[in-house]
């Protein structure tokens, strides 16, 4: 038991640490709003039980073993998220606004939730390292430990998340006159040169 809360503690630490994740929920929310939000907080959500299946099935040992594969998914990853940059700051000057947000961008967020966590191999990296060093039983077998420790980190996550996006939203009005088509399009450039970094 010692074990599992001394993983639980570790990982919300992790998650409340500034990153890529936080700041990106945090501008969302800011920016359209907490459904937006939590939209794009399910996708990430979706996208860490894809990165807990490949610990279990070795993928992410696999990967972390061929540099060449990370930095294949490193540059994919970096491709994708400076293009979503350019759409975001072109939107800001060339674009017409819309007032009304239609269920479709808020598929958007879901899915840019969920690439923004599958194409990053440092989160896939950051598992197989960081989970072995919580295993808490003999007698269970990994895959039955490796569960257990995804869903604590899964369940950590989406309450920190959602606490983050609902605060957020509250200052939504306040914020709403800044560019944030602007930030987050430098952001997620940001995010894509953060992942070709070492």
């Amino acid at each position: 038991m010692e074990v599992l809360v001394s993983f639980f503690i570790a990982s919300c630490l992790l998650t409340l640490s500034p990153g890529p994740d936080l700041l990106m929920v945090m501008a969302k929310s800011l920016d359209r709003g907490r459904s937006a939000g939590m939209y794009f907080i399910a996708g990430l959500i979706t996208g860490l039980c894809g990165h807990t299946l490949l610990l279990i099935v070795g993928w992410a040992k696999f990967i972390g073993e061929r540099p060449d594969i990370v930095m294949g998914i490193k540059m994919l990853g970096c491709l994708y998220f400076c293009i979503l940059g350019a759409r975001a700051i072109y939107k800001e000057f060339k674009a017409p606004k819309h007032v009304f947000i239609e269920q479709k961008k808020f598929r958007s967020d879901y899915k840019q939730g969920v690439l923004m966590n599958l194409l990053n191999p440092k989160v896939t990296l950051f598992f197989w390292l960081f989970f072995p060093g919580f295993l808490f039983s003999k007698s269970w077998s990994i895959v039955s430990q490796y569960i257990v420790l995804g869903s604590i980190f899964l369940l950590q996550a989406t309450v920190i998340f959602s606490v983050v996006v609902f605060f957020s939203g509250q200052f939504q009005h306040f914020f709403s006159r800044f560019r944030f088509d602007f930030i987050s399009g430098v952001l997620w450039i940001i995010l894509g040169i953060y992942m070709v970094l070492p």
